[in-house]
């Protein structure tokens, strides 16, 4: 990734295979929770991933795509709208927290990176509840809040031992080193 070109090639394509990841594991490993068409998944993690692997507008972009796809391709597709948003968000809010890390740090896992899934899963409880407030009503919404939560708490579990597990064989440092 020496020149420019190679690397926007790079990190494109690199957003292209997060997008992908983002919509199956979202779309097709979920559990149905009976309320308003809604759905448990740990998609996510991978969104958490792609934050902090790839730089933002890349990660920003296969976030938003990759939720609003599964969204569609789960029958969904009114949280389309909805989703992109917020999952543009929960990317926003690892770009932000991780914009002063060290560039030479190699690690995906770090406290900076706990925190920010921790404020991102805020993010996916606050914004599913006014998203769900809007299409329905705001008491309904409130219903949801429990399993977003349980959501957001299982894919921060997932990040973090995904990213453990990523950082023990460098995969950062061997595939996007500066």
């Amino acid at each position: 990734m020496s020149n420019y070109k190679n690397k926007k090639l790079y990190y494109s394509v690199s957003a292209a295979l997060f997008t992908a990841i983002i919509t199956v594991s979202t779309a097709y490993i979920k559990f149905n929770t009976g309320i308003n068409n809604g759905y448990l998944h740990f998609g996510d993690s991978i969104i958490y991933l792609a934050a902090c692997i790839i730089p933002a507008p890349y990660s920003l972009f296969c976030a938003a795509l990759g939720g609003a796809l599964a969204d569609v391709l789960a029958g969904s597709a009114v949280w389309a709208p909805f989703t992109a948003i917020i999952k543009a968000l929960n990317a926003l809010v690892f770009v932000l927290v991780l914009k002063y890390k060290n560039k030479k740090d190699n690690k995906i896992m770090s406290a900076k990176s706990a925190v920010a899934g921790v404020i991102s899963g805020f993010v996916t409880v606050f914004g599913y509840l006014i998203a769900e407030g809007l299409l329905y009503t705001f008491p309904t919404a409130w219903t949801s809040v429990p399993f977003s939560i349980i959501q957001a708490a299982g894919s921060l579990i997932i990040f973090i031992i995904a990213a453990s597990t990523l950082d023990k064989i460098e995969f950062k440092k061997r595939f996007f080193k500066e």
